[in-house]
């Protein structure tokens, strides 16, 4: 009996009430059993900002906070790890290296963004 691969449903996105874009330069995952929460934060070092008193540390900020089920944060690391690949192809990495991401213990699947040869190795 062989398996087939799950039918694809296209879900259109609604962007007529879209939310104001928000910059994050950090960002916290938290999770418990049945969610994650992606905390995304922006922080700017300096002295009394979000209202901290000036002799105190400076705070980032939260711009969202998400909440998702663990299959919709496999998803989003999934395809967050298959743009990296890509962007490493067409760019190169920031920095020195040029790491990829590759799936682990899931044979027949993998991510986008690598060759034959790096997802086999």
């Amino acid at each position: 009996m062989s398996q087939q691969a799950p039918e694809q449903v296209v879900i259109e996105i609604d962007w007529s009430d879209e939310p104001p874009v928000v910059y994050a330069n950090g960002a916290q995952i938290l999770n418990s059993q049945r969610e994650f929460a992606l905390l995304f934060t922006d922080f700017v070092a300096f002295a009394g900002r979000g209202n901290a008193p000036l002799d105190a540390p400076p705070r980032a900020k939260i711009v969202a906070n998400l909440r998702i089920t663990p299959d919709v944060f496999f998803q989003l690391a999934a395809a967050a790890a298959s743009n990296w690949n890509k962007y490493v192809d067409r760019f190169g990495a920031p920095g020195a290296g040029a790491p990829k991401f590759k799936l682990i213990g899931a044979p027949g699947a993998q991510l986008e963004g690598l060759s034959p040869e790096e997802a086999n190795s």
